[in-house]
């Protein structure tokens, strides 16, 4: 007889379990693919696409300025010598420091005097500057000394030659994206503050030449409005409803459909008068605030001030009258700019322009700016709020790269090729440039990661010994 015990019965199962991830799908936008499908439009004339290029400044503008250097008996070496300076100055400058920035700046200048210094310790306090050389280098090195520019008859011919290209390109750029998104909108008065020798009435009397009735012009410098006059007189199409004053008119009630601070806000005085400037731009426009200034870090930031100061004051909950702000360029979103928020470099757009070729200027050269263009409504509900391109499109053999800013209010890298994006999203991406916006989309959708094997065992014991007898006779 044979005893065979069974103790343990294992019962063993495989389970399939698969992982999911969201991850987001670049779509183009379903009206632009089909007007590409059917040949409508082509790529490089995409409605992301914000045109001319390279705006060519009026020739009569050009005509006007060899005038004013033949009539003034203008040194043109000494010309070519101050304009150097002033483009550097305006390149490097910073807004006033604050009060409250003080003592940290003075800090950093007594460490750095007592980085080799073996003796006593050196104080703030009883540092002669007037006197000590050395100590009033390094002062200058972290405490930037504002002073406004004082534009007087040559400093300010020298602004004309010097800056009124770049500023005309800019200004036309800007005008140019809002005519071609905003179509019905035909505006017959504009605000201008710091208007400086004119370059934005020019550029919006040529967008808006058949609607644009009325410009007033708020320049505190008289050589400045001087020459302004003088240029108008010669605007084609002809310009003649411009009013200047050197100062805010006292009656806030009157405003305007376009209201732009072009390259102004470095010459006030700190943020308090920014921000009461601000207020009073905004409370003069009717539809569009435009602030322009250089596209260094410290252009741009007061730009992102000017930014997140009406986009706060619009949304407070505590003003008893409702109104309604939305960035309509370039950022696609209302929130936090994502660039101030995490990076060291600057947001800003860059445009090409054909320099003064009695400057020396043969080949076209890139000016680079920062902007925001807010309008005084909420976000349609049919905005596209497509992604715009932030940084120079790199074009590489067969995919191109573009660096975004979404309207999630991220900034994303894309790399697209034919093969995976498809044709047409493709092509839009290589023909678009910096400043542009792509017409695509982001999409939700589930990606399957990981799909992995588990094994289930589940065990049944017996306490009794299982007998089971063979006989074998």
């Amino acid at each position: 007889m044979v005893n065979l015990i069974l103790s343990r019965v294992r019962c063993t199962s495989f389970i399939s379990l698969r992982y999911f991830s969201a991850k987001p799908k670049v779509v183009l936008d379903d009206t632009v693919c089909t007007l590409i499908s059917n040949n409508e439009i082509k790529y490089r004339h995409h409605p992301g696409i914000v045109i001319p290029r390279t705006p060519v400044f009026p020739q009569w503008a050009l005509k006007e300025i060899h005038n004013i250097l033949k009539e003034k008996q203008i040194v043109l070496k000494e010309l070519k010598e101050s304009t150097k300076k002033l483009i550097q100055h305006l390149n490097n400058r910073h807004p006033p420091l604050e009060q409250y920035e003080l003592p940290e700046k003075l800090q950093k200048v007594e460490e750095h005097l007592n980085i080799n210094n073996q003796n006593e310790k050196i104080l703030i306090e009883d540092i002669d500057f007037l006197k000590d050389a050395k100590s009033r280098m390094i002062l200058k090195q972290h405490v930037y000394n504002w002073q406004p520019i004082q534009f007087d008859k040559f400093t300010s011919v020298t602004y004309l030659v010097g800056r009124s290209v770049q500023n005309y390109a800019v200004l036309r750029k800007i005008f140019d994206e809002i005519k071609l998104r905003d179509k019905n909108f035909k505006p017959q008065t504009l605000f201008d503050f710091g208007s400086g020798v004119g370059t934005v009435m020019w550029a919006a009397s040529e967008i808006w030449s058949k609607t644009l009735k009325e410009y007033f012009c708020i320049e505190i410098s008289e050589s400045m409005i001087e020459l302004s006059e003088r240029l108008v007189k010669a605007t084609n199409p002809k310009i003649k409803e411009v009013f200047y004053r050197q100062y805010f008119p006292i009656s806030m009630n009157r405003t305007y459909d376009i209201v732009v601070s072009a390259y102004s806000l470095f010459e006030l005085s700190g943020m308090e008068s920014r921000i009461e400037t601000l207020l009073k731009l905004w409370l003069k426009t009717n539809n569009y605030l435009i602030i322009v200034e250089e596209g260094t870090n410290a252009g741009f930031k007061l730009v992102n001030e000017a930014r997140d100061f009406i986009l706060k004051y619009t949304n407070s909950k505590r003003r008893h009258d409702i109104q309604f702000a939305h960035v309509f360029s370039p950022c696609p979103h209302d929130l936090k700019c994502p660039r101030f928020a995490n990076d060291n470099t600057p947001c800003n757009s860059s445009v090409l322009y054909h320099p003064l070729q009695f400057m020396g200027g043969r080949q076209h050269k890139s000016e680079r700016y920062s902007y925001v263009v807010l309008k005084k409504s909420k976000r349609p509900e049919n905005d596209e709020q497509w992604p715009r391109i932030v940084r120079t499109v790199l074009k590489r053999s067969n995919h191109t790269i573009c660096r975004m800013c979404t309207n999630s209010g991220e900034l994303k890298e894309e790399i697209f090729t034919k093969y995976k994006n498809g044709k047409h999203m493709y092509r839009c991406a290589r023909e678009s440039e910096w400043g542009d916006r792509l017409p695509i989309h982001y999409e939700q959708q589930q990606e399957n990661v990981e799909e992995t094997e588990t094994v289930s065992e589940t065990a049944t014991e017996n306490e009794n010994t299982l007998n089971e007898e063979i006989k074998f006779h």
